[in-house]
């Protein structure tokens, strides 16, 4: 059982106790997920079962959109709303126009402050193990990128924003600059994921609707329907066993129309993906970069 299960995450539960759960339905050699959700954001969870496991890094760097709700006024210790308050102000209710010219200025390249209470490990361990105990660690920073960002919905003193951005981006930390450059705090009140990729709601399954295997098999995405935007090259089936043996094999086509070192999805003759491949343009053969067992 290769393939991949998008979840739709409730609220309540973390990214890991989905895993937990699958567990108890079935055995699985290898089984993770791509991008945590915290524990009370919801949406576009992709989980990896066996050797979908090798394409995670084509995929965890795919484009994230979130669909945000941002609490003015209040602040919190750990930026969300389940955190302890650390302050609460009334402020009159903003123009639009005003909030749309401010949320502007957050697109592009940014650097963000790592939460306190975040999975980020420090000497081998979560940040928000750390703060629980009350022992405080240097903050650390990261260069993000917003794609774009929006303005949904305005009833003061609630914000709802769609925010399209790169891998790693904390929307609670948007949610925290934003509410610190519009002067009143801010404080992330709820999250949810509608896009990871190439993954949408539209493949999203819920887990309260996986209860046996037939379940899982019904609702998984093969192998070979993911990473389409790389090209498709068909293996020759005398060429397949030098393939996986880490030998290169001819380069398909007209060389001109490959890039040296890009990458390529590798099929055998009956459709079967075998693996990730690369080009090398001088010597005019593909490479096998990361192998599929069948």
């Amino acid at each position: 059982m290769n393939g991949f299960l998008i979840i739709d995450k409730q609220s309540g539960i973390s990214s890991y106790d989905v895993i937990r759960r699958l567990k108890r339905i079935c055995s699985f050699k290898k089984i993770g997920y791509i991008g945590t959700l915290d524990r009370n954001a919801t949406g576009i969870l992709p989980v990896v079962l066996n050797e979908a496991v090798k394409l995670i890094p084509f995929l965890e760097d795919g484009q994230k959109t979130y669909i945000a709700t941002v609490l003015l006024g209040t602040t919190t210790d750990t930026l969300d709303i389940e955190g302890n308050v650390l302050s609460a102000i009334e402020t009159e209710p903003y123009e639009k126009p005003e909030l749309e010219e401010l949320l502007k200025k957050f697109e592009g390249k940014i650097t963000q402050q790592i939460p306190a209470y975040s999975s980020k490990k420090v000497n081998k361990k979560p940040l928000y193990k750390w703060a629980r105990e009350g022992i405080p660690v240097e903050p650390s920073y990261k260069e993000v990128e917003i794609y774009r960002i929006r303005l949904l919905r305005y009833i003061h003193p609630h914000l709802t924003i769609e925010v399209s951005c790169s891998k790693g981006t904390y929307i609670r930390t948007l949610a925290q600059d934003f509410g610190a450059a519009l002067g009143c705090g801010a404080t992330l009140y709820s999250l949810k994921r509608t896009k990871h990729g190439e993954f949408t709601e539209s493949m999203c399954v819920n887990l309260d609707n996986i209860n046996a295997r037939q379940d899982l098999l019904n609702s998984l995405i093969s192998l070979e329907n993911v990473l389409k935007y790389l090209k498709m090259t068909t293996v020759e089936s005398s060429l397949e066993k030098f393939l996986r043996q880490g030998m290169p094999v001819p380069l398909t086509g007209n060389p001109k129309e490959w890039i040296n070192g890009e990458l390529t999805r590798l099929f055998d003759h009956k459709g079967i993906l075998i693996g990730i491949g690369t080009a090398n343009i001088l010597s005019k053969t593909i490479k096998i970069k990361r192998l599929i067992n069948s």
